[in-house]
């Protein structure tokens, strides 16, 4: 089997995202209904805290890098600014992020000060709020995170690309690019990467790295090693390199840990863990990314009757929404998702247009 992976030109092809072939490999049941065709019930819908968190989380993180690239590269210019400002519009909307930017522009503070302000008012206006049934995913617990996050990033050091081989803004980069085999038809791999960027202290650094930001519970070396192989990063260095034509094989993972711990051996709840991708990590991919898709085919069309995977009911130390369905007969299985399920599929892709070509 061979592969090419290039800018997507026909939007009309089916797309999927990592998340999406995750969820098949968890479960081909859950995957195909929930994921790729985006089906739930209406009734019985907890808030999802760690995404809510985590979403919250990441609005700070991009706010970190779009200060440092304003920073860096400002200079004086205000053709510059409003450019990255006009960026950052798309991403917070234009109130919360001119709200943040009086905060750069406070020039009385040092750097670190003013760009812990930007995040945490970015962070009071994310729309996050306390559950009662969370007593770890709470405002003030992603405050002292956030604090914790811009102490410890080492401002100047990763500066994200600018106008870079079709990248304007090299911070939340949506991507869609089009996966063609040699042994079925075509499909559109798309998503978001949090960042694309150049290390400074590395001086004869030709190609820019791969930043990824992660929040969780536990951020220790079990964490950080199931990066070595994690297809996620991999597919996200496949997609970097179609966009930009270039060879980008290293990437850096940011765990911030959610509540912050009072002592940690292992980062203080904050640390970087850099990885590298290999010729042989990228056919590890595309043979990862076939098998998945031989399942979705096989049941794109009677998910209701995909496998069951049951050593994921209990995921995320709760029940699958999905098990009331699942021990329903075949009939009524059917009935559900073609009359009581709610199609809402979440697109990474929306908001922000992609980068179709290279320049």
């Amino acid at each position: 089997m061979t592969i090419t992976v290039e800018p997507t030109t026909d939007t009309a092809l089916d797309w999927v995202d990592y998340s999406t072939l995750t969820a098949i490999n968890m479960c081909p049941r859950w995957g195909i209904i929930h994921a790729y065709h985006g089906k739930r019930f209406e009734h019985g819908v907890e808030r999802a805290m760690p995404l809510e968190a985590g979403r919250a989380m990441h609005d700070v993180f991009a706010c970190v890098r779009l200060f440092d690239m304003l920073e860096h590269y400002f200079n004086g210019s205000d053709a510059l600014l409003d450019d990255i400002s006009s960026y950052a519009f798309t991403l917070y909307g234009v109130d919360r992020w001119t709200q943040a930017m009086k905060y750069f522009t406070n020039v009385s503070e040092d750097a670190e000060t003013r760009c812990m302000q930007m995040a945490l008012n970015i962070l009071e206006t994310s729309g996050f709020h306390d559950s009662p049934n969370d007593t770890k995913r709470t405002q003030s617990n992603l405050e002292a995170a956030a604090i914790n996050y811009v102490q410890r990033y080492p401002l100047g050091r990763f500066i994200p690309v600018y106008k870079y081989h079709g990248i304007h803004v090299g911070v939340e980069i949506p991507f869609d690019v089009t996966v063609k085999f040699d042994t079925r038809n075509p499909i559109r791999f798309v998503g978001r990467i949090d960042a694309l960027c150049f290390d400074t202290m590395k001086e004869t650094q030709k190609t820019p790295e791969v930043h990824e930001n992660k929040t969780g519970a536990r951020i220790d070396t079990v964490w950080s090693n199931s990066f070595d192989t994690s297809q996620q990063v991999t597919g996200y260095c496949v997609a970097m390199c179609a966009i930009t034509e270039e060879k980008i094989d290293e990437a850096h993972i940011w765990g911030t840990q959610l509540p912050v711990p009072k002592s940690s051996l292992y980062g203080d709840g904050s640390t970087r863990y850099p990885v590298t991708r290999s010729a042989g990590d990228f056919v590890a991919w595309s043979q990862w990314v076939d098998h998945t898709l031989s399942t979705l085919d096989k049941h794109d069309t009677t998910p209701w009757n995909a496998p069951m995977y049951t050593h994921s009911c209990n995921r995320y130390f709760r029940s699958c929404s999905f098990i009331p369905f699942c021990v329903e007969t075949e009939e009524m299985r059917k009935h559900m998702f073609e009359n009581e399920m709610k199609a809402e599929r979440w697109n990474p892709l929306a908001g922000v247009e992609p980068t179709l070509a290279v320049d």
